[in-house]
């Protein structure tokens, strides 16, 4: 599969998943609070390369590419993601510089589930909407479970990542080195016409 057609499969995840997002923010009410950084604002978040295979093309064809590799140098140091700018958010970007092209880890945290060792879900979420929203989260899982919707749960997105490329799908890396992998990957295709 060439980077543009990874891009693409990628995006097309992304997708599902902010429909399924919006349906359930909107029946259920839940969402975070505008422009909420908390979970940005940790130094130990992993992710896949594959997750940022749009972000690298949105960062080369920006031109900010050069930028962005100095500030993961500098980032290596304290482990924050390189995109997190808790000012941010004046651009309406949340915290996120590239809001846009966030990783599956940013997509789902807080509506996702992850399933126990019995195989039920269990939602992954913040303090904030565990305190604010807990019943209307056990409803709208209850609910999701019952009608047999389909809730958004870690490891379906991640099969799904996985079918588009399993060797950049299964590395679980620290955040900007999953970036750097997947920015460096997309600098090797643009200048040197790599497949």
């Amino acid at each position: 599969m060439t980077i543009d057609e990874i891009i693409f499969e990628v995006n097309e995840v992304y997708r599902e998943i902010e429909e399924q997002m919006a349906l359930i923010t909107s029946k259920s009410k839940i969402k975070c609070p505008d422009f909420c950084n908390l979970c940005c604002n940790k130094n130990d978040i992993e992710a896949s390369p594959i997750e940022f295979f749009p972000l690298a093309a949105a960062i080369y064809e920006s031109g900010d590419i050069d930028d962005i590799l100095i500030r993961l140098d500098e980032s290596d140091k304290t482990g924050y993601c390189v995109l997190f700018s808790p000012d941010a958010w004046k651009e309406g970007n949340w915290a996120c510089q590239y809001y846009n092209n966030r990783g599956l880890i940013c997509r789902l945290f807080g509506f996702g589930y992850r399933l126990n060792r019995e195989g039920f879900p269990e939602l992954v979420t913040c303090k904030y909407l565990k305190e604010n929203f807990s019943s209307a989260m056990e409803r709208e899982l209850k609910s999701g479970l019952e009608s047999n919707d389909s809730i958004p749960i870690f490891r379906n997105y991640s099969m799904k990542l996985f079918s588009i490329d399993p060797d950049l799908a299964l590395q679980q890396l620290p955040i900007n080195k999953a970036i750097r992998v997947a920015l460096e990957k997309m600098y090797f295709h643009y200048t040197h016409g790599l497949k």
